[in-house]
């Protein structure tokens, strides 16, 4: 477990655990605020996100800010990331194992963003967030 963001990042830089790294163009992290009441949690990068290493900023993005708009959230004030960190080819669902390789990397941004709510985007990151029991931890704010 990594203790700081800043190691958390680094650590994720030369990834190589999974065939993902040999097509991707950025990693794509995790974005907004690190110590978030909301957290957002999506299966991969698309295209765009892949392009620019951020989170949610192609059509699915623009529909999420429309839809934080539409109840006076601000995307600042919630933290967006993915269960995989790098783009699954032709945007296909990401296989059992490369969501297992970042697993690691998804379980300690939630520890140390310590969230309240947690929301999971799609079938898939509902089937390996709960699949995988990331969830044993007991958060203190």
């Amino acid at each position: 477990m990594f203790e700081t963001w800043e190691e958390l990042e680094k650590s994720i830089q030369g990834c190589n655990k999974c065939k993902l790294y040999k097509t991707r163009q950025n990693i794509v992290f995790g974005t907004g605020n690190k110590n978030a009441k909301l957290m957002f949690i999506g299966e991969g990068p698309g295209a765009d996100e892949d392009r620019l290493g951020e989170p949610f900023v192609g059509r699915a993005g623009k529909l999420m800010n429309l839809a934080f708009q539409t109840i006076g959230l601000k995307r600042e004030d919630v933290y967006i990331a993915n269960i995989v960190k790098c783009r699954p080819p032709a945007n296909r669902n990401p296989e059992e194992d490369e969501c297992d390789a970042c697993m690691n990397y998804l379980r300690n941004q939630v520890i140390l963003v310590k969230p309240e709510i947690i929301v999971l985007l799609r079938k898939c990151s509902f089937k390996t967030y709960f699949g995988k029991r990331i969830w044993n931890y007991s958060f203190k704010r």
